[in-house]
């Protein structure tokens, strides 16, 4: 039985497809085809006897005996919707886990979440309204509160925190020193840092029939994982609808409330980067394109 050595934990909308597709590159890594399993913030994952034990060990049934399994689901630090996840993580594949936690300029993460959710009509367009209504905007960008479990349970040694303006300014030296740390010949010629995956306001969207036939059992089971990467892509973007241009960006008094909210949080996370005292991220204005619909350059190559 083959399961993860190292996990990407998220964070939602900070990159993680870039850098699954980026790590994915190298011969020795297997991530299953589906990102986002989820598996670990289920309890009886941890029952040998469970379906939930079964369906994630059969996730990695492909991989060869040289090959580091993998996996990345960014509900693993999306508290409080889902608390325990280091722990069974830690019982499940052992205290020499190691897990990579991207991180964004926060409020422009939170802009980002709230477009993701709006495109799927789970948020209203007014973000100060999603704001009040939806915790989880905020609690998703509070990096510090969402890494300490990870740490208390793996150690600092066994827990990267990467900002994603980093990945984006030098994917390959980035991503090379990330396969050196888990133990792999760094490749990093393998890096296309001129490949986008998923940019934003071009993201297909799938609604109606389509999300059904994605979320469909049957589907992701037996016919996806028989389906290479780039051609799921490609049928992706011939078959799916664009993303809906973006609503207003939040105005100067919420930006202001936001950086004050989280304030405490963000003081924590330069600590834990051994960067206490620095402003992690400069005061600027979120993402907000001049002209709706056109992508900014820091989102693109996450979906947002």
């Amino acid at each position: 039985m083959t399961l993860p050595r190292f996990l990407i934990i998220g964070g939602m909308k900070c990159g993680s497809t870039t850098l699954f597709r980026d790590l994915l590159t190298h011969p020795r890594v297997f991530f299953p085809l589906d990102k986002e399993p989820e598996h670990l913030t289920r309890d009886d994952v941890l029952d040998p006897a469970s379906e939930t034990r079964a369906e994630y060990e059969a996730l990695f049934a492909r991989a060869r005996p040289d090959q580091f399994c993998a996996e990345a689901s960014t509900a693993y630090t999306k508290r409080p919707d889902f608390e325990g996840v280091a722990k069974r993580a830690r019982a499940l594949l052992g205290e020499r886990l190691k897990v990579i936690y991207l991180v964004r300029e926060p409020i422009k993460r939170l802009v980002s979440h709230h477009y993701h959710s709006y495109t799927e009509g789970r948020m209203p367009a007014d973000i100060a309204r999603s704001v009040r209504e939806f915790p989880e905007l905020i609690e998703y960008s509070r990096y510090a509160h969402q890494a300490e479990p990870w740490l208390d349970e793996l150690g600092e040694q066994n827990v990267r925190i990467l900002r994603f303006e980093d990945l984006v300014a030098d994917r390959p030296g980035v991503v090379g020193g990330l396969q050196g740390w888990l133990g792999l010949e760094p490749m990093p010629g393998r890096i296309d840092a001129g490949r986008r995956f998923n940019a934003g306001d071009s993201k297909p969207v799938a609604t109606g029939g389509w999300k059904r036939l994605a979320n469909n059992d049957a589907y992701r089971r037996y016919v996806r994982p028989l389906l290479p990467l780039g051609m799921k892509d490609r049928v992706r973007g011939m078959l799916l609808p664009k993303a809906p241009p973006r609503p207003d960006p939040p105005g100067p008094e919420l930006v202001a409330e936001l950086r004050e909210r989280l304030a405490p949080d963000l003081a924590r996370l330069a600590e834990l980067l051994g960067r206490g005292g620095e402003d992690l991220w400069p005061a600027e204005a979120p993402d907000g394109p001049a002209r709706r619909g056109e992508a900014s350059s820091s989102d693109s190559i996450e979906p947002i």
